[in-house]
């Protein structure tokens, strides 16, 4: 059953397009963690990666990974989620939507165009918390 992200947190979820931390684990042990754009359901907190990227070979279902979101204009204010993944989504079964919708809300453009003329097949990873700490 997920964790309740407090309210007192929801701004830096939904209101602004803030770039979060997303953690993973190598196959080697080495914490991975890279910049990523996510999006918030009310619950979980869903992420997108090409499907060849290093983040995205690490999460499986039930993996574990860390979120950390910082408020830029405030160093006191942020959000870190410890959770699982719980559900991915390939590209052609909601995967490209989901991009679409994060490249509107961080670009304000509804088609995500990737860096040069790469063709990449994206996937959605929904996070359901296990662990909420904020402030």
């Amino acid at each position: 059953m997920a964790v309740e992200i407090p309210a007192s947190v929801h701004d830096l979820l939904e209101e602004r397009p803030i770039v979060c931390s997303l953690t993973t684990i190598n196959p080697d042990g080495q914490p991975h963690a890279v910049p990523v754009w996510f999006d918030f359901d009310g619950t979980n907190i869903r992420v997108n990666s090409p499907d060849t990227s290093r983040k995205a070979r690490n999460m499986q279902v039930g993996t574990k990974v860390t979120v950390l979101i910082l408020d830029p204009q405030n160093d006191y204010h942020w959000v870190e989620v410890m959770g699982h993944v719980v559900d991915i989504r390939a590209d052609a079964e909601g995967g490209r939507d989901h991009i679409n919708q994060l490249s509107l809300k961080y670009r304000n453009d509804p088609v995500y165009k990737s860096w040069g003329d790469r063709v990449e097949n994206r996937t959605m990873y929904v996070i359901e918390p296990d662990k909420v700490h904020a402030i």
